[in-house]
């Protein structure tokens, strides 16, 4: 679309505007008046706003860090969630009397649908959040917006309340439930420790290795009381009972040792055959058969020569021997005795060792359960501690930063913006009618568009331009300018009733 094309649909558009020229001025007089009057009828609408803010800090939290956390409550991010639930809503449209108990359902749910229609919460940095409402009334919006404001606060605080008390509840019974097992651990406990009493481990050990040491030297005790009782017995076999008898011995031995000698002088000279040979070793074998009568008959044969007298040394070997004997049998009877406890020893260690097992799971059960109460016992003081706060308002609270405000005029579009922006409006309307039909005009305005629209090898030989006659020109001078003193007193009166109306209605 070139330049030349332009204007010749300016051109085109002047001629129209002339040709209508009195349903223009007539056109822009009825939209000027029905935009002043749409601005007549426009409902007012007063908006209030106040500013909230999530007070997160107060000066207890420092002193009780890690000790008390304050109740986790939604703020400005999903306060808007919040104060739009209908708890709220139909709190609010009680307490401003819109609702009462005779109201019936459906009108209850125009009213609250009417409240959150006018309800607008949108969320700002840092923990603040604004809070509007918009009504016809002002004073209705004024007194609605400071009821939303105090509903949502005492909610809010009442929310954190009853949030800590059932926290705080909750891990009472908690600790209450531990508590119960925790004592049922510790009567286990007892009942075990009261029923198995065969010790520890390491005093099981203990007493096996003085068992053990004990054994081991009784051994060697038991072997030098046989070797000693040995030896009494052979010192025993070589004394006699009565110290006669042992000299009659002597004598039968010296007897028989002087005849060897003589039968050994006797063969150095005679043969065996010789009678003296023969005679002493007669003898000699009467000697001998003494000799063994006395020993075996343990020196009670005497020969009659004095009295028999005990042998002392005799004597003392036999007590000695049956004191040794009584040791033995002692000995071997307290080994006995140590062999029997230190089986005893080695099932009662099987027998810890069985009970250590059961004692370790008992004593896990119990270490466990205690820890987990002392942790409970400390939740529960941190879950009254921030009971106490929320309770006191000390923890997390919304603070009003800047208050709701008494709207004294309507926002958005009043009736002043409706009064400048008609004859606009007005003047718009026409023009915009005659551009859009000069464009959807099927007669040809233009040569130029003529001209690209006929075949190739066709050419527009020429434009047969308007004559206008000067008759024609004197009444479209007399037309405009009773158009123009008409435009003039319409927008005279305009103005007069826009600044009339704008004054009794501010």
């Amino acid at each position: 679309m070139d330049t030349a094309f332009i204007k010749d649909i300016l051109l085109a558009l002047k001629a129209e505007l002339i040709r209508f020229r009195f349903w223009c001025v007539l056109l822009f007089i009825l939209v000027s008046g029905l935009v002043l009057l749409v601005g007549v009828m426009w409902p007012k609408n007063y908006a209030t706003s106040a500013l909230l803010f999530a007070d997160e800090t107060n000066i207890l939290e420092p002193l009780l860090r890690g000790r008390a956390e304050v109740t986790s409550i939604d703020r400005s991010v999903q306060a808007r969630e919040i104060i739009y639930t209908r708890g709220i809503m139909e709190t609010v449209a009680r307490q401003r009397g819109f609702i009462t108990k005779d109201t019936p359902p459906e009108q209850q749910d125009r009213i609250i649908r009417a409240i959150r229609g006018g309800l607008d919460v949108r969320s700002e940095q840092n923990n603040y959040f604004r809070i509007s409402f918009v009504s016809n009334d002002p004073d209705n919006s004024f007194e609605t917006l400071n009821t939303i404001i105090n509903v949502f606060i005492e909610n809010s605080a009442s929310k954190k309340r009853q949030e800590s008390l059932n926290a705080f509840n909750f891990i009472d019974a908690q600790v209450q439930t531990y508590k119960r097992q925790l004592e049922l651990a510790e009567e286990k406990l007892k009942e075990f420790n009261a029923q198995n009493v065969d010790g520890t481990e390491a005093s099981v050990a203990t007493r096996i290795a003085e068992l053990r040491g004990e054994i081991e030297a009784l051994k060697i005790t038991i072997e030098e009381t046989e070797a000693r009782i040995n030896t009494i017995t052979t010192q025993l076999g070589n004394e006699s009972q009565y110290q006669q008898t042992k000299g009659e011995l002597d004598e039968l031995r010296q007897r028989r040792q002087g005849l060897v000698n003589q039968l050994e002088q006797l063969l150095l000279v005679y043969q065996e055959g010789y009678p003296d040979v023969i005679s002493l070793r007669a003898q000699i074998a009467e000697l001998d058969a003494a000799i063994y009568t006395a020993r075996a008959s343990g020196g009670d044969i005497y020969t009659g020569r004095g009295e028999a007298v005990e042998n002392p040394l005799y004597e003392e070997l036999r007590r000695q021997l049956s004191v040794a004997k009584v040791d033995l049998r002692g000995q071997k009877r307290r080994m006995e005795s140590l062999v029997h406890l230190s089986e005893q020893e080695y099932e009662r260690a099987q027998r810890v060792a069985a009970n250590q097992a059961q004692l370790s799971e008992l004593t896990r059960d119990y270490n466990v359960t205690r820890d987990v109460y002392e942790e409970m016992l400390q939740r529960k003081e941190s879950a009254r501690l921030s009971m106490t706060l929320d309770i006191e308002g000390q923890g997390i609270s919304y603070r009003i930063q800047e208050p709701a405000a008494f709207p004294l005029k309507p926002s958005g579009l009043r009736f002043i913006h409706f009064a400048i922006i008609g004859p606009i409006i007005g003047l718009l309307v026409p023009i915009g009618l005659l551009i859009l039909y000069v464009m959807v005009d099927p007669h040809f305005r233009s040569a130029r568009a003529l001209q690209q629209q006929l075949p190739p090898g066709i050419e527009l030989i020429g434009v047969i331009p308007h004559y206008h006659t000067p008759l024609n020109e004197r009444l479209l001078r007399k037309d405009v300018l009773i158009l123009f003193i008409l435009c003039l007193l319409a927008m005279a009166a305009y103005a007069s009733f826009a600044s009339y109306w704008h004054v009794t209605t501010s």
